[in-house]
This record gives C-alpha cells, sequence and structure tokens, in this order.
C-alpha cells in the first residue's frame, strides 16, 4: 500500500511539473500514443505531430516516431521529420530539441529551404531559434541564387562546403569554410 501511495504521488508530481514549465502544453498526437511512466516520456508512434508553445516559441514537429518529456523539456524524433517553425523548415533523419537551451540538432540528411534564394543540404546542423541561427556541418551543397545576401567579406565559391553558418531572420549567410573541423553531433538517447 505504501508503494502505491509513493507511485501516485511521484505521478502527481510529474503532472504538476509539466504545468509549470511550460506556457502551454503541447499538442501531441500520433497513430499510437501512450506514456511511460518509468522514463517519464511520451511514446509516439505512426503520423507523428508534436506542436508547442513554449514561452513565445512555436514550432511543429512531425516524423514517423518521437519520444516527448514535457518535465525534461525535450523531444527525440525519427524517420521522415520535419521542423517547422514560421517560415523555416528542415527535414532530416532524426532530431533532438531541447526547450531549455533553444536548439535543435538535425542529423541524416538535412534539407533546408529558404524558398526565395535559398537550399542546403547537409549532414547535420544545428538551429538555435532565440538567436535565429543554423550551423551547417559535414558535406553540404549549397544552392544561393544571386540575391542571397552574405556577410561582409564573403563571397560564395562553388557549391561544396564543410561548414555554412546562417541567419534565418536576416536571411544571410555569415559564414562559408571549404574546410572545417565540424564538431560530431550526437544526440542521446531519452534514457540519459
Amino acid at each position: 500500500m505504501k508503494t502505491l501511495k509513493i507511485f501516485g504521488l511521484a505521478l502527481l508530481m510529474i503532472f504538476f511539473a509539466q504545468g509549470k514549465i511550460f506556457a502551454a502544453m503541447p499538442e501531441i498526437s500520433a497513430g499510437e500514443t501512450y506514456f511511460d511512466i518509468f522514463r517519464g516520456v511520451y511514446v509516439l508512434k505512426g503520423n507523428v505531430h508534436v506542436a508547442l508553445d513554449n514561452h513565445g516559441f512555436k514550432a511543429t514537429v512531425t516524423a514517423d516516431e518521437a519520444l516527448v518529456s514535457v518535465a525534461k523539456q525535450k523531444c527525440w524524433a525519427e524517420g521522415n521529420v520535419k521542423l517547422a517553425q514560421e517560415n523555416i523548415i528542415f527535414s532530416c533523419e532524426r532530431a533532438y530539441l531541447q526547450w531549455q537551451t533553444k536548439t535543435a540538432e538535425v542529423t541524416g540528411s538535412v534539407k533546408f529551404e529558404n524558398k526565395k534564394s535559398l537550399a542546403i543540404t547537409s549532414d547535420t546542423a544545428v538551429f538555435n531559434w532565440q538567436e535565429k541561427i543554423v550551423d551547417f556541418y559535414g558535406k553540404i551543397t549549397l544552392d544561393a541564387d544571386k540575391n542571397v545576401k552574405l556577410a561582409d567579406g564573403l563571397a560564395l565559391d562553388g557549391k561544396n562546403y564543410q561548414h555554412v553558418k546562417y541567419n534565418v531572420v536576416e536571411e544571410k549567410i555569415l559564414e562559408l569554410d571549404k574546410t572545417f573541423d565540424a564538431p560530431e553531433i550526437v544526440i542521446p538517447s531519452a534514457d540519459e
């Protein structure tokens, strides 16, 4: 009986913590949805849709599968992932979002498009949604038309790069590197 009371108390603490952390509870839907009490995550499979509003930051993640920890403020998505925030859209194989650091790490066949003048493919990318800056890493193909904005001193030199830094609000390329020692982006397990 004591174990049942402790379990009930722990469950209540999880639900109360969720209400205080977020301005609004994320909208979560999928073909199959359940809450894994032992891991503290929502498990989502098939036609995953997660829409969140975290104190003014609004984003939507769609994927084949995802785990969402409201208490830890994290989301792990896998398979045909699309991350949309305002007019910013990434597609990739895997994504890891952290609300506290305001970052999204994306890996595997990363694609980004600014429909006006830019398309970027890369191996990995890190998007800081507070600063609206994205760093692309790895084997990068950059397709930019003549209207793309460049930071002072930059000039396009072909289409292949190892690092591109882009400001999504100003729609401006901030850095272009043909050779770059890229950080390894590893999406952690939800159990860590």
